[in-house]
This record gives structure tokens, sequence and C-alpha cells, in this order.
């Protein structure tokens, strides 16, 4: 009976501990509410303008990718504690202890909160991306390559920036060491993610963080992609049937992927398949701005607010992926240079709204109505 009684007790002050920190946490995190709310009403409205299909499957990929992350936190901490047991000696009962401990990690602090609204803003803005990505070219056909391949050999100062860069690069390992941590991007992306996203402590960074990653896929993936829309260097010959000056680099990858891992080269014709049929198991083509240059040089941002071997580590490696974007011909030079600035300036209106934020929360906390105060100012 006590036994009973004690474990009605632990997971009632563990529903309690979780309730209070979402709460406590809500204010903080509304500036995240804000935007899934804006950006999905507007993926909303123009799908139906549009008479568009809403696609909603990157949400359970999300939701997916929070599992399978959440399982190997859950397992590396597990691990932790357990070699912590073991050089304390192995007590007694050591699942009873690894378990008391593991939750009081997961509860600590805000983290409850900060999971929690985490997953229900974060979710919404990534099907709000997916959705319109893979509607670009029905909302704005490619008509941007040319011009962006034209921009690229004024970079190039007469030539394409994928020959430049060819002589140092076009060798087989080095073309497929560079598609690995091209590809490692993801894994990279969602380590920094969940680990702002479920942070015990909610601060200022974190948030600035989050809002800028959010302003990045949907402004910068949805809409200026629209404005821009384009396909990149792997697709213009197929767009533009006869001479493409991205021949000789096609070729190349081609000839490179038989016999060394360059996945890049597979993914490109799926891509096109699937935009060719239709639909598929991967949809959006769309290479103006350079999603994975833009969160790379965030993270790089980000890195240097926490410290400086951070900060180098992430901007060496943005710099890969911003070459290994010109020389997969995912995309062209010039998205890569946007994608840099874009980062900069989502960085930078991020953190404008985490100063409103502050100022807000400031007034509320000192119980001055907000109203009142911008009069007086």
């Amino acid at each position: 009976m006590n036994l009973i009684s004690s474990r009605g007790s632990t997971a009632w002050h563990l529903i309690t501990t979780c309730h209070v920190s979402i709460r406590r946490t809500f204010r903080e995190n509304a500036p995240l509410y804000f935007c899934a709310i804006l950006f999905c009403g507007i993926t909303l409205a123009v799908t139906r303008i549009y008479g568009l299909a809403f696609e909603a499957s990157a949400g359970l990929f999300f939701l997916g990718m929070v599992a399978e992350f959440a399982f190997l936190g859950l397992s590396l901490l597990a691990l932790f504690e357990f070699v912590g047991l073991i050089r304390s000696g192995f007590p007694d009962q050591p699942l009873t202890i690894m378990a008391k401990r593991m939750t009081a990690r997961l509860t600590a602090q805000d983290r409850p909160g900060n999971i929690f609204h985490s997953m229900v803003a974060l979710t919404p803005l990534m099907v709000s991306f997916a959705a319109l990505k893979d509607q670009i070219p029905a909302l704005h056909p490619f008509a941007w390559d040319k011009s962006f391949m034209e921009w690229d050999r004024v970079i190039g100062m007469g030539r394409e920036p994928w020959e430049v860069l060819q002589p140092w690069l076009g060798h087989a390992w080095i073309t497929a060491s560079i598609n690995f941590v091209y590809d490692g991007w993801f894994l990279l992306m969602f380590l920094v993610l969940f680990s702002q996203a479920f942070a015990a402590k909610g601060s200022a960074l974190r948030l600035q963080f989050l809002l800028a990653f959010s302003f990045a896929w949907f402004i910068g993936g949805n809409v200026l992609a629209v404005a821009f829309s384009s396909a990149g260097p792997c697709f213009y010959g197929l767009l533009f049937p006869g001479h493409s000056p991205y021949t000789a680099q096609m070729a190349y990858l081609e000839a490179v992927s038989r016999s060394w891992p360059v996945w890049s080269v597979n993914v490109q014709h799926t891509l096109w398949n699937d935009y060719i049929a239709g639909h598929g198991r991967l949809g959006g083509i769309s290479a103006m701005p350079s999603m994975h240059v833009t969160i790379a040089a965030l993270m790089a941002i980000w890195g240097w607010r926490i410290n400086r071997v951070i900060g180098l580590a992430l901007t060496a490696f943005a710099a890969v992926i911003l070459i290994g974007s010109i020389h997969l011909a995912w995309h062209y030079a010039v998205d890569g240079i946007a994608g840099i600035t874009l980062a900069a300036i989502f960085w930078a209106m991020a953190g404008t709204v985490v100063r409103a934020s502050e100022r807000y929360m400031g007034r509320r906390r000192a119980g001055i109505p907000a109203a009142l105060d911008s009069i007086r100012v």
C-alpha cells in the first residue's frame, strides 16, 4: 500500500512540476507562438488562394526526428548515469536510482516548459515551410537560373565558381568527404536546435536563435524562395536543354558517385523525377537562398555567443557547407552569399524581437501597463 501511494505521489509531483514549468515559461516563449500562428496563417491563405494542396507530412517527419533524438538522448543519459553508478560502487536498486536521477535531469528548472512550448510552436512552423516549399514551382515557375548563372560568372571573373574550385576539389576522396560533411548538416542542425529548444533554462540567446531559425525557414525558405524561384546548377541542363555550363561538373560528379559515396547525385535524381511526376518521396526544388548555408551561418553566429572554440568550429563547418553547395552543384555561389547575408539579418531581427519582449516582460513584472508605459515614452 505504501509503495502504491509512493508511486502515486511521485507521478503527481512530476505532473505538477511539468504543469508549473509550462505555465511559468509561456510568456517567454510567446514570440515563437506568434511566429507559428502568423506563418501558418499565411501558408493556409496562400494555399487556399491558389487552390494548392496543404501537405502536412513534414509535421510527422519533424516529430519523428524529435522521437529519434529523444531516444538517442535518453540512451546517452542512461549510459552516463550507469557509468556514474559503477564508479560510485554500484549501490542497491541501481535501476531505481538511475530512473530518479534521469527524471531529475529531465525536469530540471524549466526544461519541461521549454520542451512543451518548443514542440507546440516549432512543429507547425516546419509544416508551413514544407507545405509551401513543395509548391514553389506552381506558385512561381523557375525563372532566375540564367540570371544567377550569369551573376556567378561575374563573381568568378568570367568563369563559373565551380570551375575555379575544381583544381583544388576535383579529387574523388575530397568530393566524397565534402558530401559527407554536407549531409551531416541535418544531424548538426537538429542537435543545435534541440539543445536550445529543450534547454533547462530560458535565455535571450536561446529565444534569439529559435526566432532566427523560424525566420530563416519561412522568410528565406518560402517567401524569398518563391520570389527568386530557381532550381540550381544540378538541374540547369534539364531546364535548358542544350549547352550548359555545368555539364562537365555533373559528368564529374556522376563518375565519382559510381565508386565513392557521393549521395547528393542520387538525391538530385530523385528530386527531379519527383518534380516531373508531380509527387514522390522528396519534393520542393529550390536554390535561392541556400538554406544549408543560411542555417549553417546562423549556427556559427550562435556558436560565437557561446564561446570561441564552438564559434570557430561552426564557422569552419559553415565554410565547408558553402563550398560544398557549389562543388556538389546544389547551389549557385550567389545562393550561398545570400544565405550568409540573410542569416545576419534574421539574427538581428530576432534580437530586436527578444529585446522588445524583455522590455514588455520587465514592465509586466514591474506592474506597469504596457499601453500606459508607451504613452509616457
